[in-house]
C-alpha cells in the first residue's frame, strides 16, 4: 500500500514530513523489534514509546509513523491520529483481508509447543496449508519464517501472520496463546474458533500473583476470545474443568475432551502398542518414543484437528509421521556404553517431574544438569530442587538465564531443597562433567532451555545451545 493513500482509511488529524516520493509500505508492528524493511511504526504516546526504539525502528526499515504525538526531530512522514487502535485496526483490515480457515489457539502451563507442532504437521500431511506461531517461532508449512521474541506476539502481528492477500492462499492458523497475551489484551479482536487448553501447573506467579489468578486467566481464552458456536479442547484431569464446562456449554460452545477412559479422545498404552479412542471409534499404533505425557499432548492435538473437521484415517494416518520439535525430549545422542543425552524445555515443577518420571526405566533415576530463569517467578526454584532430589540420580545445578538477578542466590534456592546437588554456575562446564559421568545405560536429561539458542546474563545476550554443546562433549567421549 502506498503512504498516500494511508489517510483513505484512518482519520488523520494532521500530517507532517510528506516526502515527493511515494513510498509504499507491507508491515505494520507496534514494536521497533519487529520491524523490517518498508515498515509502518505505530506509536502509542500513552505507552511512553522511548525516542531510542523509534531510532531503532527507522534501523531496521521503518518509513512512516502513525501516532498520537508529533515528534518534531523525526522526519520520516508521521500521520497523526486520535484513535490509535482503531486507526491500527482499519489499516490491518485494509491490508489483509482473507482470514484463516480456522483460528486455533493454544494455552496452557506446558504442552503448548508440542501440540501446535502436532497439529501442524498432521494439517499438512493431509495436503493442507498451514501456519504457527509460538515459542519455536513463525512457521509456514513446516518451514521457519522468523524467530519469534515472545510466545504469543502483539495483535497486530499475530493478525498479518494468520491473514491473507488472496482467497487462493488460505491457510489453518495455530498459535500458542500465553497467559501474559491474554492479561496484556494481545488477542482482543482475534477470532479464535478453537481453543485448547492443555494443563494448568504453577508458573508465571510472579506476574499473576496467585495460582487462582493465574488459572482465571486460562479460563479467560475460553470465556471472553472463543466465539461463540466455537469448539473447546479440555483437559478432563484439569480441576475444575466441570465448572468451565458448564459455563461453555451455555455459550452453545461444543467441547472435545480428552484424557480420561471417559473422554471423547484417550489414549494409553498397552504393551508396545497405544491405543487411541476416538469417541466410539478404536485405533492401534506403534510409538515406541513417545512418554506418558506426551501422548497427553498427542490426545489434545487430535482434538484440535477433529475441530478443524478433519477425518479420523487422515488424522491416524499422519500420527507415526511426525517429528519431535526442537528441544522438547530431544534424543541429542548416545555414549558408547548405551547412555543417552536428552534435552527438555522443561523450565516448570510439573514439566520437569514429568520427564523425569517419563525417563526412569525400572528403578534407574535419570540425571539431571538444569536450573532456574532469573527475575521470574521464584516460587518455583526451591519446588523444582524437590523434585529433583526426589526424581533424579545425579543432579547438576546450574545457571539458566540469570537475567539482572544474582545467579548465587538462584542456585542456592534450588539447592536448599536438594542438597546432594552440585553447584556447577558454569552450564557448560556442568554439561560436560554430567555427560563424562554417565554410566552404562543411563539417561541424562538437559532441562530448562530446550531450543533456545541464547543465555541472558544481565545485559549481555551470550551464543548458548544445549544440543550443540551435548553433541560435542557425546563426539569427544565416543572418539576414545
Amino acid at each position: 500500500m502506498l503512504l498516500s493513500k494511508i489517510p483513505q482509511y484512518i482519520n488523520c488529524k494532521k500530517i507532517y514530513n510528506i516526502k515527493k516520493k511515494d513510498n509504499s509500505f507491507n508491515f505494520l508492528s507496534t514494536n521497533s523489534k519487529y520491524i523490517k524493511k518498508n515498515s509502518v511504526l505505530i506509536i502509542n504516546k500513552k505507552n511512553n514509546f522511548k525516542r531510542e526504539y523509534i531510532y531503532e525502528a527507522i534501523k531496521q526499515g521503518a518509513i512512516a509513523i502513525i501516532t498520537n504525538y508529533y515528534y518534531k526531530e523525526i522526519d520520516l512522514p508521521q500521520f497523526l491520529v486520535k484513535n490509535i487502535n482503531k486507526s491500527l485496526y482499519n489499516l490491518l483490515l485494509a491490508l489483509k483481508k482473507i482470514p484463516p480457515n480456522n483460528l486455533v489457539g493454544i494455552t496452557g502451563t506446558n504442552g503448548k509447543t508440542s501440540v501446535v507442532w502436532n497439529v501442524s504437521n498432521i494439517v499438512f500431511m493431509t495436503n493442507k496449508n498451514v501456519k504457527s506461531y509460538g515459542t519455536l517461532g513463525y512457521y509456514k508449512n513446516l518451514k521457519k519464517i522468523n524467530n519469534s521474541f515472545l510466545t504469543t506476539p502483539e495483535y497486530e502481528i499475530l493478525y498479518q501472520k494468520a491473514y491473507n492477500n488472496s482467497k487462493k492462499d488460505v491457510f489453518e492458523f495455530i498459535f500458542e496463546v500465553s497467559s501474559h497475551s491474554i492479561s496484556k489484551k494481545r488477542i482482543d479482536n482475534f477470532p479464535i474458533n478453537i481453543a485448547a487448553l492443555t494443563n494448568i501447573s504453577g508458573d508465571h506467579l510472579d506476574f499473576h500473583k496467585s495460582f487462582a489468578s493465574y488459572k482465571k486467566t486460562k479460563f479467560k481464552l475460553f470465556l471472553k476470545y472463543l466465539e461463540v458456536n466455537g469448539i473447546a479442547v479440555l483437559n478432563d484431569n484439569i480441576k475444575g474443568i466441570y465448572n468451565l464446562k458448564k459455563k461453555l456449554i451455555k455459550k452453545n460452545i461444543k467441547i472435545i475432551s480428552y484424557g480420561s477412559q471417559y473422554s471423547d479422545i484417550n489414549i494409553f498404552r498397552r504393551k508396545d502398542k497405544i491405543n487411541i479412542k476416538i469417541y466410539n471409534k478404536n485405533y492401534s499404533l506403534r510409538l515406541i518414543n513417545y512418554y506418558s505425557f506426551e501422548l497427553n499432548n498427542l490426545s489434545c492435538s487430535i482434538g484440535c484437528c477433529i475441530g478443524m473437521g478433519m477425518k479420523n484415517i487422515d488424522i491416524i494416518k499422519a500420527i507415526p509421521k511426525i517429528k519431535k520439535p526442537a528441544g522438547r525430549m530431544e534424543e541429542i545422542g548416545k555414549l558408547k556404553n548405551g547412555a543417552k543425552v536428552i534435552v527438555d524445555y522443561a523450565h516448570t515443577p510439573d514439566a520437569l517431574k514429568n520427564i523425569l518420571i517419563a525417563s526412569t526405566i525400572g528403578k534407574i533415576k535419570p540425571s539431571l544438569v538444569f536450573g532456574c530463569g532469573g527475575s521470574r517467578d521464584k516460587s518455583k526454584r526451591k519446588k523444582m530442587g524437590l523434585i529433583a532430589n526426589k526424581f533424579a540420580n545425579h543432579v547438576y545445578v546450574t545457571d539458566d538465564n540469570p537475567r539482572n538477578e544474582n545467579p548465587i542466590i538462584i542456585r542456592k534456592s534450588i539447592i536448599s531443597k536438594c542438597s546432594r546437588a552440585l553447584n556447577l554456575p558454569n552450564r557448560r562446564s556442568a554439561i560436560k562433567k554430567a555427560i563424562y559421568e554417565l554410566g552404562k545405560r543411563q539417561i541424562l536429561i538437559i532441562a530448562g532451555k530446550g531450543h533456545e539458542k541464547k543465555q541472558i546474563v544481565k545485559d549481555r545476550i551470550l551464543s548458548f545451545d544445549d544440543s550443540k554443546i551435548a553433541k560435542y562433549y557425546l563426539n569427544q567421549l565416543n572418539k576414545r
